[in-house]
């Protein structure tokens, strides 16, 4: 047994049944996957396994286009902007995370009316949701819908946070920036810069995710949901954080199929060859995410310390609140509130970065405790 693996075993949650319906819902079954291209895999967040379903399911014709989304630059400013994807190198081009906030329902609806054929759409669990709402009431959508992929999520962020970030990155580079990247290789993996003069730079992704992580920009909507894994998705996708994996030299996606065209689209691509799979037990998703998932999905924690803060937040879980759930809900809050002042940005951005990581790691801690 390798040390990963040892890690594994001893950091191990007992997760009940009722822990697996509560927090990850109906699914037929997880695997632990990659896209079989060196060359998709390239650029992507985790294992590639979303642009390789994307790219099987065009080429096969199980669907004509795939609701992506891009990182753009607008006025200098990383944004994150739908398109539909029509070819392999479009939906490539769309590969990465994105940790700002998007106008999805905005963007995304009129781009699915306007299309003539069926789509894949991709976004993150609340996303997917209000699609399926607006899926039942209008028969035009609904048609065109052939798949659904839910992100993994933890939280979203405003663009408040990557201006900071960009900003201090433009500065101490010098020069401006004309493409960005949130996180690409293995692991944690590195932010990307590319600048007007074509040079590249990477930098530790701590610079961005350790205030991401704090829910400092956090946006209010993400306050009230409780969905991680994307309920209502035909797969979810995402990290799979098992101390087992970190040496591997490729990446993997947790991959959680829920319906039938979700398995129709995994298993053709893994039967073709898009995708490597192996069978996972998704209690093992559930411990590569077993600090921010039972975190995210306690909304009652939430609610209780959002009317200290003048913040109502519908508990639609009624779930009990321990201490350290509690006090966890208060960072997360005040952190939030925190950065919607100037004052507030000017406090978090002058606090030394290892001030900043220690303080992540109480809230760690706190979210690790059962």
């Amino acid at each position: 047994m390798n040390l990963g693996a040892l890690v594994d075993r001893l950091v191990k949650k007992r997760w009940s049944d009722a822990d697996v319906e509560k927090y990850v819902g109906r699914h037929r079954y997880a695997a632990l996957t990659h896209a079989a291209a060196a060359a998709t895999r390239e650029l992507a967040a985790s294992g590639g396994t979303t642009s390789a379903l994307l790219v099987h399911g065009l080429e096969t014709g199980m669907f004509d286009g795939a609701v992506v989304c891009k990182t753009v630059l607008e006025e200098g400013r990383v944004r994150a902007r739908f398109s539909i994807a029509t070819s392999a190198s479009e939906v490539l081009a769309a590969r990465g995370s994105k940790y700002v906030e998007v106008t999805f329902m905005r963007e995304v609806v009129p781009l699915i009316k306007a299309f003539s054929g069926r789509l894949a759409v991709v976004g993150l669990p609340c996303d997917i949701t209000s699609l399926k709402r607006r899926a039942e009431r209008d028969p035009d959508v609904a048609d065109k819908v052939a798949l659904t992929v839910a992100l993994v999520c933890g939280h979203n962020s405003r663009t408040g946070l990557i201006d900071n970030v960009t900003k201090r990155i433009e500065q101490r580079a010098g020069k401006a920036l004309s493409d960005y990247r949130f996180r690409i290789g293995h692991w944690r993996g590195q932010i990307e810069a590319t600048f007007s003069d074509g040079s590249v730079e990477r930098y530790p992704t701590r610079r961005f995710n350790d205030y991401q992580n704090l829910y400092f920009f956090c946006e209010r909507k993400c306050l009230a949901c409780h969905d991680h894994y994307g309920y209502d998705a035909d797969v979810s996708v995402g990290d799979v954080w098992l101390y087992r994996l970190k040496r591997d030299p490729i990446k993997h996606t947790g991959v959680i199929v829920r319906s039938e065209a979700g398995d129709r689209a995994v298993s053709a691509a893994r039967e073709q060859g898009a995708i490597e799979s192996q069978p996972l037990d998704v209690r093992d998703i559930m411990d590569g995410q077993s600090r921010i998932g039972p975190a995210h999905y306690n909304v009652s924690a939430r609610a209780r310390v959002g009317r200290r803060f003048g913040i109502p937040l519908k508990d639609t879980l009624h779930e009990p609140v321990r201490w350290f759930q509690y006090l966890n809900a208060w960072i997360s809050i005040a952190n939030m509130r925190l950065s919607e002042s100037e004052r507030g940005k000017r406090i978090i951005f002058r606090t030394p970065p290892r001030l900043i990581r220690a303080y992540l790691y109480v809230k760690k801690a706190l979210e690790t405790l059962r």
